[in-house]
């Protein structure tokens, strides 16, 4: 997944701050949206309303060209989660420098996708002690039911060239012209 995205902050006016109160509810599905920005992100890129910033345990997968590469279980305050819908927006240059310091016998690819929270609460206390992703201890993942980016606004998100394979309609052939009988 690439994202070369750029983005620049917008303005916020009319929308209400995002209060330091406000619980977040992980076993909700989310939306995930990529979007870069400095500082904070502004409001909500699906419903307008106001982002709060929420420390949480996220799973990324990676992959360099085809290849799916190591998956890994991290936590971060990368996620702005909206108040009033189910979005949560990542930056994803902040992730990308965060996944830059890996251990040497991981095999990191350059390209990743947030696959969801990983719900720590929900694990037994029985089988706190056992390793997670085991048999007998699944990963509690809620999974983002959509990953999608977002452009500043006035740019252009970037175009591939068409393929048939990405072709957004099929090429339409010519027709050759009857002749009228009389």
């Amino acid at each position: 997944m690439k994202l070369s995205l750029p983005w620049r902050r917008g303005s916020t006016a009319g929308s209400e701050p995002p209060s330091e109160e406000t619980p977040i509810d992980i076993t909700v599905p989310r939306e995930c949206v990529y979007q870069r920005f400095k500082g904070e992100p502004g409001p909500c890129p699906r419903c307008g309303g106001p982002l709060q910033q929420s420390p949480q345990t996220y799973m990324i997968a990676t992959r360099r060209g085809r290849q799916i590469t190591d998956s890994f279980i991290t936590g971060g305050d990368m996620g702005w989660f909206c108040t009033r819908c189910p979005t949560v927006v990542i930056n994803p240059e902040e992730l990308s420098d965060m996944l830059q310091h890996g251990l040497p016998h991981w095999d990191v690819g350059n390209e990743f996708a947030v696959l969801g929270i990983v719900d720590l609460d929900a694990i037994p206390e029985e089988k706190q002690h056992l390793p997670l992703g085991d048999d007998d201890n699944p990963i509690p993942l809620v999974e983002f039911t959509k990953i999608s980016r977002t452009t500043a606004p006035g740019q252009l998100a970037r175009r591939r060239k068409a393929t048939p394979h990405n072709r957004t309609a099929p090429a339409r052939k010519k027709r050759k012209k009857k002749k009228k009988r009389k």
